[in-house]
């Protein structure tokens, strides 16, 4: 009821094409006018005699050509039985014309070109001249009948002819607006159109357009090349004329002069089997080729450091292979990885981290040889790949490597020192392919890393265990949270002289349902850089926390525990957040936990001392592990919020006998007693160090002379055994 009530007073047509998309563009003309409504449409005859039965229509619009049943067959079943007025549309133009007169006299009203109406750019006032003629079919509301639409035959003859006029003059119009548009595109481009023939055995010009040398149309039609093109371009083209004037329907090439790329296109045109002109297209494509050629760079280079990238060393280093295997030569690929690069854009940021990466790439391609291709493949990994060099070679690229990357950088006023791994593959003892060399060095790197870094690893079959068990390891270690599977273990850190626990640092032990006991040192990096030691991190300071509250509740007296952060967690925004949670659920007193942190973690020196401040607001104390093995200042040190030194064991182990490492260890001694810091000697395993450490003036020891790391369970005895007797000696 409403449909109707919103088409009261409009006409209703139908739209009859086998095209749907004819269909749509044919109503969306109708929806112009608002006298008009689409009352259905139809893809072939049939459908459209069916429609007229059943719909009120005031027009029909038909296509002539349609599967199924034609536009006329059904036109004339149409008049028959349901007289509509009609109006015709045909694909077809000069073939059209008897098509059109047979349509009007089986009764269409009218008749239009497709090829009109529905332009590329649509023509307004042929889409207004269209409705007016539909609204006028409809007003006449008798359709014809026999001819007798139009008064005669002539008027009909009359209309065809003047819808042929129009069309032609419409392509004529067509025609000089593409002609303007070559000229612009032809200018824009720096193009160049000739057209020419062969005559009395040279190639002379007949047509000339475009913007090219400065070139003009004068100087060009009745000429040869050689009178208006340079000479190297002559010499290219004219094998190319004689081909496209030979018959070869379409001749592309390129050519180049003066720095200048372009690319010419010859297609000869045909008149009764022969050749008669050939035109030729000549673009300037310079500038493309320029564009193309940087992205083929970009594509192939890193964009921080300009050194070949992945993709292209697999390219580099396959053709190396190829050449190797051909010459009965071998060659050596070096990956090297930069050591706690991490560390550098957590703590430093990423601007610091991106620049670093520059000042690396710059050494590392000075040290190299003229046999040497260097690359980045990501992150802080550079691959060398050097060729005619024997074992002892290796060595010494290795060490110069290490040596080079050692070198410290100056940053923000103070030294930075970093470290590199390498690993080393040599072809074709390791592998024979591209991918295995690579897999062999940079399982080989990851080997040198794990072994303490700053040194070199030749690959050996072994490694391929070794990666088979890091993968093991990150896979179970994923799980040891949810499984329990960590444990805390507690070692005591004694006062020298008094012999007496003031503290107890928790380490952190894995016992794998899987595979057993893994040492620390062994998933604790794996941890890092996937990213796991952050839930780990979390599990410590919670279990460290409410063991602590348990020996409380148990009866012994306070005492501080000590937990290790990792520089995820140190620069975790929410790291104080965490702390004061785990405090609060636990009940311990901040005053009985400390923080140990790397002295690498402190690079960022920024970002380090708001941390450090947010966390001492806290009521925590603050320690700075392996001292002297980092990158502080000592002119930072003095600034941060600190509570103690904790000074490395490879300094304190058999200082009794290495007298540099006990200067070394006085010298720190001294400076913390001027900073008013507490000092901690990690590694004492004997009277002897203990004795050199107390006349250094060390007051707090730790190592295995008083207590391996023990359980929970173990170190309460150990507390209690302290607070019955001041003057025990802890045993092992």
């Amino acid at each position: 009821m409403d449909l109707e009530s919103d088409n009261k007073g409009k006409y209703g047509v139908l739209i009859v094409d086998d095209s749907i998309l004819m269909r749509q563009m044919t109503a969306g003309l109708f929806h112009q006018d608002p006298q008009f409504y689409i009352a259905g449409t139809a893809s072939n005859g049939l459908e459209a005699i069916e429609l007229a039965g059943d719909l009120r229509l005031d027009l029909i619009v038909m296509d002539v050509e349609m599967p199924e049943m034609d536009g006329i067959s059904a036109l004339k079943q149409i008049m028959a039985r349901y007289p509509v007025p009609v109006i015709m549309l045909s694909s077809y133009t000069g073939d059209g014309a008897p098509q059109t007169i047979q349509a009007m006299k089986a009764g269409a009203i009218d008749y239009f070109h497709k090829d009109m109406l529905f332009q590329d750019h649509p023509d307004p006032m042929l889409e207004r001249d269209f409705l007016l003629r539909c609204k006028l079919a409809v007003s006449s509301r008798t359709p014809s009948s026999g001819g007798a639409g139009f008064n005669s035959f002539k008027e009909l003859t009359i209309k065809v002819l003047m819808e042929s006029i129009t069309h032609c003059m419409k392509l004529e119009d067509d025609l000089r607006a593409t002609h303007t548009e070559l000229k612009k595109t032809l200018f824009q481009q720096k193009g160049l159109v000739l057209k020419f023939k062969l005559n009395c055995g040279k190639f002379i010009h007949s047509m000339c357009e475009g913007d090219m040398f400065g070139i003009t149309s004068a100087q060009v039609v009745g000429k040869e090349l050689i009178d208006f093109f340079p000479e190297p371009l002559v010499t290219a083209h004219l094998h190319h004329y004689g081909k496209a004037w030979g018959g070869d329907n379409l001749t592309n090439f390129e050519s180049t002069w003066r720095g200048r790329h372009f690319y010419t296109t010859l297609r000869p045109l045909w008149r009764q089997g022969e050749v008669s002109e050939v035109v030729c297209l000549i673009m300037d494509i310079t500038e493309q080729r320029q564009t193309e050629e940087r992205i083929h760079y970009l594509s192939n280079h890193d964009h921080l450091t300009s050194l070949p990238n992945r993709k292209f060393l697999s390219v580099i280093l396959n053709e190396v292979t190829q050449r190797s295997a051909a010459d009965s030569t071998s060659f050596a690929v070096f990956c090297v990885g930069l050591d706690h690069f991490k560390l550098i854009n957590e703590g430093m940021g990423y601007e610091t981290g991106d620049y670093i990466l520059r000042v690396m790439a710059k050494r590392l391609k000075r040290c190299t040889v003229e046999e040497t291709t260097i690359a980045r493949v990501g992150g802080d990994t550079f691959v060398f790949v050097v060729t005619g060099v024997n074992p002892q070679d290796m060595v010494k690229t290795a060490e110069q490597i290490i040596h080079t990357v050692r070198q410290p950088i100056k940053l923000e006023g103070y030294e930075l020192h970093m470290t590199s791994s390498v690993g080393i593959s040599h072809y074709p003892f390791d592998a024979n392919d591209a991918d295995n060399l690579l897999k062999c060095a940079d399982m080989a790197m990851h080997a040198a890393k794990d072994h303490g870094r700053n040194h070199y690893e030749f690959y050996s079959s072994s490694l391929n265990e070794r990666l088979h068990r890091r993968m093991k390891i990150e896979q179970h270690l994923r799980k040891a949270i949810e499984y329990n599977e960590f444990v805390l273990y507690y070692q005591p850190i004694v006062d020298a002289a008094t012999r007496r626990i003031v503290s107890m640092e928790s380490l952190i032990r894995w016992d794998s349902q899987e595979l057993g006991r893994v040492p620390p040192v062994e998933f604790i990096p794996i941890a890092e850089e996937t990213g796991i030691i952050q839930k780990i991190g979390e599990w410590v300071l919670a279990e460290a926390c409410r063991q602590n509250k348990a020996w409380q509740s148990a009866g012994l007296s306070p005492i501080t525990v000590t937990v290790n952060l990792s520089s995820k967690q140190f620069y975790d925004p929410h790291l104080k957040e965490l702390i004061m949670r785990i405090l609060h659920e636990t009940g311990l007193a901040s005053e009985c936990l400390e923080l140990e942190i790397t002295e690498s973690t402190t690079m960022d020196v920024g970002m380090a001392m708001d941390t450090l401040r947010g966390l001492k607001e806290l009521g925590l104390k603050i320690a700075i592990d392996d001292f002297g093995t980092g990158y502080s200042s000592f002119s930072y040190l003095k600034e941060f919020p600190i509570d103690k030194l904790k000074i490395d064991q490879s300094f304190v182990k058999d200082i009794h006998l290495n007298p540099v490492n006990a200067a070394i260890v006085d010298t720190i001694v001294t400076m913390t007693r001027h900073l008013k810091l507490q000092v901690v000697a990690e590694g004492v395993e004997n009277e002897e160090v203990l004795d050199t450490l107390e006349r250094c003036g060390c007051g707090l020891v730790q190592g295995y002379l008083f207590s391996m790391p023990v359980d929970g369970e173990k170190a309460k005895h150990l507390i209690l055994s302290h607070e019955l007797d001041d003057k025990a000696v802890l045993s092992s």
